[in-house]
């Protein structure tokens, strides 16, 4: 294996400079390289972090760093395709922030280019690498829980004024090292997609996947409510898996600010049931044949930088795909793109299937 590499960070926004861009620059085996085709943004990160290899295209990075090994899509939830696409495209492996893309069509394609040339897609969600995360599924992956049957997904977060356009509200509260969001980032949906679909339920959504096997959306029903945004705030999805288990998905981004919230995955198969929330840190496993097991909250901290650590092991090392778009990735996009189709028909039922044929 090489012992080191170039990785671009491509988008040098709000979650390029709080997680991405610092995990890389504390790390001796990479050489950071930055893409972004806004000159100011790229600026502001290349002097916070002293980094000297900055480009405004992939094709102008690559051309001056020709050991590129893989780049991190940090962008817009709707630019996300097309420059996942390019990273894949020039033989390059790809961690993308969430969600993956905005539609199922684009998500596959992505899939299926990367498997054509032998590329790897992790996804950025950090919430799994919580050791609270892994010991919940590991149970499941030893068979404790039996056949899954029934999964309820629960998040509520701190994200109405992100939605409502305002995110220098939440600067005393985030902080924001570097640079907040912009404007429009999460509140018009020409930028986002969605709104607390997109930036959100996509955490707890891909925390059920991971968590359980076999699982995949056949038919989704969804309700959403937009407050005062352009965007969706209130979410309550149902739906039907491939396998004849059934799920319930909501969240809301209407809480006050400091609130920490939830992201709950409660799962119930034929042997038992599981409870894990990944802002806590709560593990609760109750068996049917009386086995329990609980362990109280620890309150983890945000483990926002190990994606891209997981990434350079990835490529370095030939390390597991903690979290690929094959599966975790796709499987979630499907779940929004035909809950967000849902919602636009009050509510009428939208197979995943169609999803491909439109």
């Amino acid at each position: 294996m090489s012992t080191k590499a170039a990785i671009a960070v491509i988008g040098t926004g709000w979650w390029a400079t709080q997680a991405h861009i610092p995990s890389l620059v504390k790390n001796p085996r990479v050489d950071v390289v930055l893409v972004d085709k806004n000159p100011a943004a790229l600026k502001t990160a290349a002097d916070n972090f002293g980094i000297d290899r900055c480009y405004t295209s992939l094709g102008e990075a690559l051309q001056h760093n020709p050991n590129l090994k893989g780049a991190i899509v940090a962008v817009p939830h709707r630019a996300h395709y097309e420059a996942g696409k390019e990273v894949l495209a020039n033989g390059l492996h790809l961690l993308m922030e969430k969600p993956m893309t905005v539609y199922a069509k684009e998500a596959k394609e992505l899939v299926e280019i990367a498997d054509a040339k032998g590329l790897q897609i992790l996804m950025g969600y950090p919430y799994p690498y919580l050791e609270t995360l892994r010991e919940a599924r590991k149970r499941v992956y030893d068979g404790l829980l039996g056949d899954i049957e029934y999964v309820t997904c629960s998040m509520t977060s701190m994200t109405i004024e992100f939605l409502r356009g305002r995110p220098e509200a939440y600067q005393p509260v985030m902080g924001y090292p570097v640079t907040g969001p912009g404007k429009n980032t999460y509140s018009d949906p020409k930028i986002s997609g969605g709104g607390q679909g997109h930036l959100q339920i996509t955490h707890s959504v891909s925390m059920m996947f991971h968590l359980a096997p076999g699982l995949r959306a056949q038919t989704v029903c969804a309700f959403m409510s937009n407050l005062d945004c352009k965007v969706d705030v209130c979410d309550a999805f149902a739906v039907r898996m491939a396998n004849g288990a059934v799920a319930t998905v909501g969240s809301t981004g209407n809480i006050g600010k400091g609130d920490g919230g939830i992201v709950e995955v409660h799962l119930h198969g034929s042997k038992g049931r599981l409870l894990v929330d990944a802002i806590s840190g709560l593990f609760h496993m109750r068996l049917h044949n009386g086995t329990e097991e609980h362990l109280a909250p620890t309150n983890p901290p945000y483990p926002g930088e190990v994606p891209s650590q997981q990434f350079v092991e990835i490529i370095l090392d030939g390390g597991r795909n903690f979290l690929p778009g094959k599966t975790v990735g796709l499987y979630t996009v499907e779940v929004l793109d035909a809950a967000y189709r849902s919602a636009a028909q009050e509510g009428m039922p939208v197979k995943v299937s169609s999803l491909y044929s439109a």
